[in-house]
């Protein structure tokens, strides 16, 4: 009996010791699960933090930026196209943007084949005409004028052929053609002559001068000034007389001028060429109101364009503006560089204005939200706390609000879904409280500011802004404030987020 107890005690004490080392192992095992969980969440939690993009944030400083204001216009000039009256080959006695004289000959379009003809046996007659006229030289009514006109040519080449001792010929060119335009005027009185001894040839000369006439038109300027080939067909539309009533698709247009070849042949009613009667000319072009609200008439501003890949300017004086809704027509004009521009009629170009100055940020950081309107008169104060009373099933709660912006009768909160959003109704105060259902929004565009761990959108009044760079008001209410330090870029953040 005595054996039987001792081994049932030695198995109780086996038994005993087998099960406390399985919970010593088990134990062991649940201990590395559970420091495995944990290496494997903190290098997770590690990853996660690395791979986070970092939000960059920069502080905000005064600063200033020169915005040019990107318009649409189109040119007004006082001009005349000049068309043919006939068939024809045009010969041109004046290049381009050359000035022009009043009743001066332009150009003369020939009927090619014909006139050749007789023109050349004009030349032949005249020929024989000087012939004579040079063997009876001193019986000419006219041997006066002949003899002054040969002392003009012997005078011409004295005063110049000592400039050729030192082998200097730049003067070769002017004097020959002063010598011959003297030889001209002297066969000019010769074939004028009527002598018994030219009658028959001067005769001949006469009719196929007027078969000639016939087969030709010569084009006199009815106006003085600058003679142009490029023509684009606004040149009777877009005139002074209706600078100030031309449509908004007529100034968006992109008008391509064509150039009228001296080689090539024209027909009855086309262009000959174009002449720009007065150096005065206008722009006109609807203007956005923000540009144009500081511009009054007879303010002078800068105006500047690329013309055939080189940047042209020109100042230009505000003749009339014409508000509208949000643009305002405005006519410049000015007297300045008309050649700089003759080569377009419509344009973009840009207006250099006032420096705008106040708190420099970069335009990235900028971005739009959408914020509740707060009648003023339903706000009420908690202590240091601003808010509204809400209406809810439960009664009427105490909300504080954080106000943006605000104006003459209301403020501006950001809607949150949490607290604050359109359909929810707040109360006013007094014995008869009215309410209101939050319902009405605006959009104001702010930067993030992250002076603590949280980005807080704040509103920015822009002043003015250019490719890169905004400048907004520094002495805005509830406005950026000297060493705020705003997100750079508004893309990489929400509102309450966790930027540090």
């Amino acid at each position: 009996m005595a054996n039987g107890s001792r081994e049932t005690v030695h198995d109780e004490a086996r038994h005993t010791k087998e099960r406390r080392h399985r919970n010593k192992k088990n134990h062991k095992m649940l201990t590395i699960v559970i420091f495995s969980a944990l290496f494997i969440y903190l290098i997770g939690f590690i990853l996660m933090f690395a791979n986070k993009p970092r939000v960059r944030v920069e502080t905000v400083n005064y600063g200033t930026i020169d915005v040019p204001a990107s318009l649409k216009g189109i040119i007004v000039r006082d001009e005349v196209v000049v068309k043919s009256g006939m068939d024809g080959q045009p010969e041109y006695n004046y290049s381009e943007l050359e000035k022009v004289s009043k009743n001066s000959l332009v150009c003369t379009v020939k009927n090619t084949g014909t006139t050749q003809v007789i023109e050349d046996e004009i030349k032949k007659i005249d020929k024989g005409i000087l012939e004579i006229q040079k063997n009876r030289t001193d019986f000419s009514m006219f041997k006066e004028d002949i003899d002054r006109t040969e002392k003009s040519i012997s005078n011409s080449i004295d005063s110049t052929v000592f400039k050729f001792i030192d082998n200097n010929i730049s003067g070769v060119y002017s004097l020959k053609n002063q010598v011959q335009t003297q030889i001209n005027i002297r066969n000019q009185i010769w074939l004028a002559e009527n002598t018994k001894s030219t009658a028959e040839l001067s005769a001949e000369r006469d009719k196929y001068e007027s078969q000639l006439n016939g087969n030709q038109e010569a084009v006199k300027a009815e106006y003085s000034g600058i003679f142009s080939l490029k023509i684009d067909k606004f040149e009777d539309i877009v005139t002074p007389e209706v600078r100030k009533d031309i449509s908004e698709e007529q100034i968006k247009m992109t008008i391509q001028p064509e150039y009228i070849s001296k080689s090539l042949a024209v027909s009855t009613g086309s262009p000959l060429f174009k002449i720009i009667k007065s150096n005065t000319w206008y722009v006109v072009s609807n203007v956005p109101n923000e540009v144009s609200a500081k511009w009054k008439t007879g303010d002078y501003l800068d105006i500047y364009t690329t013309v055939d890949d080189e940047e042209k300017s020109v100042q230009v004086k505000i003749e009339s503006m014409d508000v509208g809704e949000s643009t305002t027509y405005v006519v410049f004009v000015t007297d300045r560089k008309l050649i700089d521009f003759l080569d377009i009629r419509t344009m973009c170009f840009k207006v250099k204005e006032s420096v705008y100055s106040g708190f420099k940020v970069p335009n990235a950081a900028i971005v739009e939200r959408t914020f509740l309107k707060i009648p003023k008169t339903f706000l009420t104060s908690n202590p240091d706390e601003q808010g509204v009373l809400k209406r809810t099933d439960n009664g009427d709660t105490f909300q504080k609000i954080n106000i943006a912006n605000s104006d003459e009768n209301f403020v501006y909160i950001l809607q949150d879904f949490e607290n604050l959003k359109i359909g929810d109704v707040i109360v006013g105060t007094g014995e008869d409280a009215p309410t209101y259902t939050l319902g009405d929004v605006a959009t104001y565009k702010g930067v993030y500011v992250a002076n603590s761990s949280l980005a807080q959108f704040t509103v920015v009044d822009i002043l003015g802004q250019n490719s890169d760079y905004s400048i907004v008001n520094a002495e805005s209410q509830f406005g950026l404030k000297v060493y705020d330090e705003i997100v750079s870029d508004a893309k990489a953040v929400q509102d309450e987020e966790t930027v540090n």
